[in-house]
């Protein structure tokens, strides 16, 4: 593997790292039920409007997972070391709000969390086989 290569596969390694610590640390606090934040006030919530029905989120949760697990699968096969662990880290967070605000996020938290764990997961296995990829590629 070449120093250039290497060198961009650590450093994406590195925010994949750094976007999983995020993600860690959002849901330490919404397993509280984010207790360190004051409620949001009646005005804010009147100013938010009526929150999405607990299916629908549910169903954009399904949606986002299943069309993130493809985008990774697709990069894998592409060979392509790139990875977007903060929006993965971004979006997730706003899953966790929209159940919190919704006042479902007890009953919903390790659905997100599991949603999480598997992009994660599957995002550090891809950067992991692009490396492996160019490994064997020089063997060759």
């Amino acid at each position: 593997m070449s120093s250039a290569n290497a060198t961009m596969l650590h450093k994406a390694m590195i925010r994949e790292l750094f976007g999983a610590a995020l993600f860690l640390g959002i849901s330490v606090l919404a397993v509280r039920n984010f207790a360190p934040f004051p409620p949001l006030s009646e005005e804010g919530r009147a100013m938010l409007g009526r929150p999405p029905s607990q299916e629908m989120l549910a169903a954009a949760l399904i949606v986002y997972s299943f069309s993130a697990i493809v985008h990774i699968l697709a990069r894998m096969t592409s060979g392509s070391p790139k990875a977007g662990p903060f929006a993965h880290a971004g979006y997730l967070t706003a899953f966790y709000l929209f159940f919190h605000l919704s006042g479902i996020l007890p009953e919903n938290f390790w659905a997100v969390f599991a949603a999480g764990v598997t992009i994660f997961a599957l995002e550090t296995y891809q950067i992991r086989n692009a490396d492996g990829e160019d490994d064997d590629q020089e063997n060759h």
